[in-house]
């Protein structure tokens, strides 16, 4: 299934198996963002998408089943889902980037959180 980016001119995949093995199908949010602990959460539209690279050794285009599954699952079943660790982006007064924080560690729970329609991200940083 193809999922559009929040304020990026792009979309992603996830492999419809991942999504049935999950239970994911016909998710709908019920709050702005996964169940966390000692988190901020931040929009979506204010990180930067964290790149997935293809030619990286992982189960499919820069993600890892296991992972991606088992964190769609919390989400669906309403675990609580570590926060993602972030770090705010420099202002440099010529090259502002258009994002406040770049994701450390975390790029499944970030994929995840779009796929899922949150608006939000539990971050610390």
């Amino acid at each position: 299934m193809r999922y559009s980016m929040p304020h990026f001119p792009c979309d992603f995949e996830i492999p419809d198996e991942w999504i049935s093995e999950a239970g994911f199908s016909g998710f709908s949010p019920g709050q702005e963002s996964y169940r966390s602990f000692g988190a901020t959460r931040v929009l979506l539209t204010e990180i930067e998408p964290p790149s997935r690279l293809i030619s990286h050794p992982l189960t499919w285009r820069g993600f890892d089943r296991g992972r991606f599954v088992e964190i769609l699952k919390g989400v669906v079943q309403g675990h609580e889902i570590p926060p993602v660790p972030v770090t705010e982006m420099p202002v440099i007064d010529l090259t502002r980037s258009p994002y406040r924080y770049r994701i450390l560690n975390g790029v499944h729970r970030f994929y995840a959180s779009v796929a899922a329609g949150f608006s939000h991200l539990p971050v610390v940083t």
